[in-house]
């Protein structure tokens, strides 16, 4: 299938045949929601220019450190170029415009309408680019009764009912527990990152640009099918997470997952006690989901006695899924993890060779991962400018003298 004649992608030509080769993005994005979707655009072989303000992502001050770079903005930001526009300056503006007739794609995670006031909004852009693809992430949508709103991933996961879930799933306390990391962010972006390649499909057949509103509470509900739909499904009386969901059994050395629900056959065999197979109390599916608490607690008493080792041997042995509950240093060395490439080494200058964790994409006769090390702020102003916008060194200074650019000490 070919491009119209009119169409084209901006990115630099790439010997080594990335799958996104020749897709140029313009990430305007911060902290999570914007810079994973970029990153895993970059992986893919576009080529990422990390648009900051001059107080650059904040996530660049976050700890631990590995010489300058942080290790929050390391793993969303590898493999990117970085730009450091003054937002506020008219010819901040201007050359922000000037790169969008040369890209592809414009990502921002901006409250609603703040790009639009700096100047910069898609009818602005769509001027400029009339096949620009824009996509915008926010917590509730660019438009809607809670638009405005802030929201970062633990309000959105509080509003669309995840930690309702987790705290009233078969065998829990009641008391919602949080999440550790961001899921709110991450389903985002790995909508955003469809959408997009979905925009650059269809721009290819028809020539056309595209608006994306990508809502991380849209992403949230669209995830959480286990309460949602059951709630919707039952009319209104069902909520709680279905029997398939629990938190994980204490053996006496650890704790283990065990996805026992969908084996129940094998699993009253593996904990000696295949009489309950003939029990009214489990004698059908349905009766095993309104007793399921029962079940739970006669495999609880089994695994008190057995360490994590012994219970392993016997599912094995019935063929009933589990994992031993990690902590990061046993995920981390595990051979499975490095077998699938997760931790590809980054160089990071000053600093030498430091494990990423990778993006899960592979493909047949394509290795995919971390493009290079992250930007420092503004690193690559020079270079952008010259090779795509064709300034000068005279244009360059006056730009730097003026503060429409600025670059961090190196």
């Amino acid at each position: 299938m070919r491009l119209k004649q009119d169409q084209v992608f901006y990115g630099p030509l790439h010997p080594e045949g990335e799958v996104l080769e020749n897709v140029r993005v313009l990430d305007f994005s911060r902290v999570l929601s914007g810079p994973f979707c970029t990153r895993m655009l970059s992986d893919l072989g576009a080529d990422i220019i990390k648009v900051e303000t001059l107080n650059g992502d904040p996530m660049r001050k976050y700890p631990p450190f590995k010489g300058r770079y942080g290790y929050y903005f390391s793993q969303f930001n590898v493999g990117k170029k970085g730009l450091c526009v003054n937002l506020g300056h008219a010819k901040g503006v201007d050359l922000i415009k000037k790169l969008v007739a040369k890209s592809d794609v414009v990502l921002e995670n901006f409250r609603p309408g703040l790009l639009a006031e700096m100047g910069l909004g898609h009818p602005v852009l769509r001027e400029v680019n009339p096949g620009i693809i824009y996509c915008a992430i926010s917590g509730f949508g660019q438009e809607g009764p809670d638009a405005k709103r802030l929201a970062y991933a633990d309000i959105i996961q509080a509003f669309g009912g995840m930690d309702h879930a987790a705290a009233n799933m078969i065998g829990g306390t009641g008391n919602p527990p949080g999440f550790p990391f961001s899921f709110a962010d991450t389903y985002a972006s790995f909508n955003a990152a469809i959408a997009i390649l979905a925009a650059l499909y269809h721009r290819r057949l028809t020539g056309e640009g595209q608006v994306i509103d990508i809502s991380m509470l849209d992403c949230v509900l669209a995830a959480n099918d286990t309460t949602i739909q059951k709630y919707v499904f039952s009319d209104g009386l069902m909520e709680t997470p279905g029997w398939a969901f629990r938190p994980p059994i204490k053996m006496k050395d650890g704790h283990m997952a065990v996805s026992f629900a969908l084996a129940f056959e094998r699993m009253v065999k593996a904990i000696g006690r295949p009489e309950l197979l003939d029990d009214e109390l489990f004698a059908t599916i349905e009766a095993r989901m309104k007793h399921f608490d029962i079940f739970m607690e006669i495999v609880r008493e089994w695994a008190a006695d057995l360490t994590v080792g012994e219970a392993a041997k016997i599912f094995d042995l019935y063929d009933i899924p589990y994992a031993k509950v990690n902590k990061a240093e046993e995920v981390v060395n595990h051979p499975t993890v490095h077998y699938r490439n997760m931790l590809p080494p980054v160089h990071l200058p000053g600093v030498g060779a430091v494990p990423i964790v990778n993006t899960p994409f592979k493909f047949n006769g394509c290795a995919r991962g971390p493009q290079g090390p992250p930007p420092l702020l503004g690193e690559h102003n020079e270079a952008i400018l010259r090779e795509i916008l064709g300034m000068s060194s005279h244009e360059l200074e006056e730009l730097a003298l003026e503060g429409v650019i600025s670059t961090e000490a190196t």
